[in-house]
């Protein structure tokens, strides 16, 4: 059954998964497959958490399949299971996809496994994953046992909530500075962090973010939603002058 965003996690959940973003890093380098229990936990998230226009599919592949990059980053090494994610052509795809991605990603690091989003580093024609005609794969997220157990990061590449949230943050609301905060550790293409993030005249959560970076947007989204103890539900933006989401209190 496909959830909103404010219903996708239990109030179980969230302070794993919370823990999990704090602790969470990009893995590069794996010392094998998940192990049997953990591999079945990832199958239970994949079936679990659903949004529309966007699914994920996690399957085997060779090593060989992740490739070096452009940019001077270290080549994946030893990962030889990875999560497709798969989109369609709707509005909404890239900013679900982004949050189910996310999802996927912080129960993996929950059980103690590495990952990393891969967009293009990787062999498209060793993809063996079946697509509808109206669906396309997005990206891969490499999983594994990390070569290294996961520790704590004791600094990260990351701007300061001031850089990218409108207005004093010591007027906000405590509840929406620590979404900000947990909004800081997400992950971005090239570690831009493009989204915006306001409070509005009602007290609403904001995020905002250009139409090219709607990945990060929902990756961003499922940060910001593990910080929100308060019941409320998120609008999404339609209209050009709209932002990407918001979030208001209330059932």
């Amino acid at each position: 059954m496909q959830a909103a965003l404010e219903t996708l996690y239990t109030a179980a959940d969230k302070p794993r998964l919370t823990e999990a973003a704090r602790l969470r890093t990009s893995c590069r380098a794996y010392a094998g497959a998940p192990d049997a229990a953990q591999l079945a936990a990832l199958a239970y998230a994949v079936g679990r958490y659903q949004l529309p226009g966007a699914r994920l599919v996690l399957q085997p592949v060779a090593e060989s399949f992740f490739t070096s990059t452009l940019l001077g980053m270290k080549r994946i090494t030893g990962c030889t299971m990875m999560a497709a994610v798969i989109i369609t052509d709707t509005p909404m795809s890239r900013i679900h996809a982004g949050i189910l991605g996310e999802s996927f990603v912080l129960e993996a690091t929950a059980l103690g496994l590495g990952t990393c989003w891969v967009t293009g580093s990787y062999r498209r024609k060793n993809l063996q994953v079946s697509v509808a005609d109206n669906e396309g794969v997005l990206c891969v997220i490499a999983v594994g046992k990390p070569s290294e157990p996961l520790t704590m990061p004791a600094s990260r590449r990351r701007k300061l909530p001031e850089h990218f949230c409108r207005g004093n943050l010591s007027d906000w609301p405590e509840e929406l500075t620590d979404a900000a905060a947990l909004v800081q550790l997400a992950p971005s293409a090239m570690n831009m962090q493009p989204w915006v993030l306001s409070v509005g005249l009602q007290g609403e959560f904001i995020l905002d973010a250009n139409d090219r970076a709607q990945l990060d947007a929902g990756i961003a989204l499922c940060h910001a939603e593990l910080a929100l103890e308060t019941p409320h539900r998120w609008h999404y933006g339609t209209a050009r002058h709209e932002p990407i989401a918001w979030a208001v209190a209330g059932r």
